[in-house]
């Protein structure tokens, strides 16, 4: 079938039911052995009055002897009686045939179609629609199959999208491993060979090796928390969290990251009591991840910001930066596992793509919200809102 039948949800109104096809046929095939009955009789009376002599005598009588008054022997009605059951039964037979063909053909012709659409479906040929039928029960099953073979093309697209998604993972993670080993070796090597001569020179090359080891980290751990929240295995320990301290505790950490990536920090955090249902672990992972993308799309120099307030029963936490920004393009995709903008890439930024993904889980299980706003060249603010509880209690 090639298409589909735009109708709405009031396509049966305009349909027949195959009993109600059924019962029409035999009707006609009633009223139309009448008819031909009728007919028949017409014709033998025309015969037998035109051609046969004494033709209309004979039916005369004919007639009498079948109303009860025998003015002929039986034997007589015989011929007349073979006759016009011959033809009767032949003409009727005939358009019974006719009439039944015609209906058991469009059903054939409809259920044949609908079993090379099951085959089709059967043998993974997913690029086709099925046709709506005249008939209500065909109509349903019809559309039933339809709804199977968009839901298995739905299912296709979808794994042929994580299949590709796998993919990119391998080129990424070949290029993010790559870039960082390649240093690390290169500075080892310098240092066995004698390159880096001097004290300082020493500290530097290991400064290098361990930011670098930090990169490789991230990576890793990365890839391990995704891997658990692809499976549905990622563990949460759930605790009432003070969020006051545990954010100014952060900042301290934070502001010694930032300064030294040459960046200004500042921190305003309420005094208020504010408690929320959390998991320590997986809430800083996700803070972490928002200042470290801060501080890698920053502008040299500039300024990175953490602050927090109460808004709607909840507690919203930003990050800002003042850095070269996210396109309005990019900004929908953000959240889309291994997602990276190009100039990302171009500029040797590492990452892997996955690090927003994860932290819209760990917030979706936290039932909070997390969300985006980005200008070109002005910077980028990231939102967290989380649920605050009223009172503590048992979790």
């Amino acid at each position: 079938m090639a298409g589909r039948n735009p109708k709405g949800g009031g396509r049966h109104a305009e349909k027949t039911t195959l009993k109600g096809q059924f019962l029409r046929t035999s009707l006609a095939m009633l009223v139309l052995s009448l008819l031909i009955g009728v007919a028949v009789m017409v014709a033998v009376m025309i015969f037998f009055t035109v051609r046969v002599p004494d033709g209309e005598k004979f039916l005369m009588e004919s007639l009498s002897f079948l109303f009860g008054k025998q003015t002929i022997g039986p034997s007589r009605m015989v011929p007349v009686l073979v006759l016009a059951g011959v033809l009767l039964c032949l003409m009727v037979t005939g358009v019974c045939i006719l009439l039944t063909s015609r209906l058991t053909g469009r059903i054939t012709a409809t259920l044949k179609t609908l079993r090379q659409a099951a085959d089709n479906l059967r043998d993974g040929e997913l690029d086709f629609q099925i046709l709506s039928c005249d008939e209500r029960e065909l109509d349903e099953l019809s559309h039933s199959l339809e709804s199977v073979r968009q839901r298995l093309k739905a299912t296709a697209v979808a794994e042929a999208a994580a299949q590709e998604e796998r993919g990119l993972l391998m080129a990424n993670l070949s290029h993010d491993l790559r870039t960082p080993i390649t240093a690390i070796k290169g500075y080892v090597e310098g240092i066995q060979d004698g390159i880096a001569n001097t004290p300082e020179k020493q500290r530097h090359y290991l400064e290098i090796v361990y930011n670098k080891s930090v990169i490789l980290e991230r990576l890793v751990r990365n890839m391990s928390d995704f891997s658990e929240y692809e499976l549905g295995r990622m563990q949460y320990h759930f605790e009432y969290v003070e969020m006051g301290p545990f954010l100014r505790d952060l900042a301290e950490e934070y502001q010694v990251d930032v300064q030294q990536n040459g960046m200004t920090f500042t921190a305003q955090i309420p005094q208020g009591h504010y408690v929320v249902t959390a998991d320590r672990s997986k809430l800083k992972r996700v803070l972490d991840n928002l200042v470290s993308n801060a501080i890698k799309y920053g502008r040299a120099g500039g300024a990175i910001a953490l602050t927090a307030e109460e808004y709607e029963r909840g507690l919203v936490i930003q990050v800002s930066d003042n850095g070269k920004g996210i396109s309005a393009q990019a900004l929908r995709h953000v959240f889309d596992s291994f997602f990276r903008e190009d100039s990302a890439r171009t500029s040797s930024v590492p990452g892997s793509g996955l690090g927003l993904a994860i932290c819209r889980s760990i917030v979706d299980s936290h039932h909070g919200k997390i969300w985006l706003t980005s200008e070109e060249g002005e910077g980028t603010r990231a939102f967290l809102y989380l649920p605050l509880q009223k009172e503590e209690g048992l979790l």
